[in-house]
């Protein structure tokens, strides 16, 4: 089986691709954050891991003109073609989205001055590798910062202890990594040991938190449950349970309370 099989296969699937544009608006709060703490420049080159549709790229492409580009780079064909489209409609001109592996491909357009990700680094079977790969198409002296969760338990807005009553437990990756998913970035040591291994140094993780309130369906949503694995015999009941999770997060108008537990990692390549 090749490298991230399994999340190959969960990112490029049809449920994944259409719920992405939901997804997202959770998760764009933070990007402004994020781009603070990569302070990108103009002319500056710049790769954004797991870019999904692309809206975090499109404006670092924007921070970094003139004279610099940017390199989305994706597992999932689908996010790859949306985030094009989206480049195409805004305008921007450089910034172009590949699909590939970043633990294990070559990744076109290096050097890079800097890297970045906004919640695409948790899902690599071995990061240590990854990270190394990622590293290795940095500059010297090339920044490297990402966002990733904090604990499950500081994000009660995704019902994963819910949804894992009636999915099988992920298999655990070759290294005693743990297993990927949303929450495996965080542990602070965990995440130290990975970068200190694929060689960065000057390593910071910075906590953060944002309170946003989005559309229900955001979140919860009836097709979301087949991309964790829940059986088709178990789905009406495992919605039910959502269901019920969700009810004191909610505003009167039926809209999403979430409170984001962040953490930001900042490094540097040799």
């Amino acid at each position: 089986m090749a490298a991230n099989e399994a999340e190959r296969a969960r990112w490029n699937a049809d449920a994944q691709v259409r719920g992405w544009p939901k997804r997202e608006r959770l998760t764009t709060v933070v990007t402004p954050a994020l781009l603070a703490r990569l302070a990108p420049q103009p002319g500056e080159r710049v790769l954004e891991v797991g870019s999904g549709g692309g809206l975090a790229a499109i404006e670092l492409a924007r921070a970094v003109a003139p004279g610099g580009s940017v390199v989305g780079f994706d597992l999932s064909e689908g996010l790859v073609a949306l985030a094009s489209q989206r480049a195409k409609e805004a305008a921007v001109a450089n910034v172009r989205f590949v699909a590939g592996d970043a633990q294990t491909d070559a990744i076109p357009g290096g050097p890079f001055d800097a890297a970045t990700s906004q919640f695409g680094v948790m899902f690599f079977e071995d990061p240590v590798a990854a990270f190394t790969n990622i590293r290795r198409h940095l500059k010297p002296g090339g920044r490297l910062a990402f966002a990733c969760w904090d604990a499950a338990p500081k994000n009660r807005w995704l019902p994963i202890d819910v949804i894992m009553r009636f999915a099988p437990p992920p298999a655990p990756p070759a290294g005693g990594a743990p297993p990927t998913g949303p929450f495996a970035f965080a542990d602070r040591d965990f995440v130290r040991r990975v970068l200190d291994g694929a060689g960065f140094s000057d390593v910071a993780i910075e906590e953060d938190a944002f309170e946003t309130t989005v559309p229900y369906d955001t979140v919860y949503e009836r097709e979301s449950l087949q991309g964790w694995r829940v059986a088709p015999e178990r789905v009406d009941e495992a919605w039910r349970a959502v269901e019920e999770y969700a009810k004191p997060m909610l505003t009167a108008d039926g809209d999403l309370r979430a409170r984001l537990a962040v953490q930001f990692v900042t490094g540097r390549a040799p």
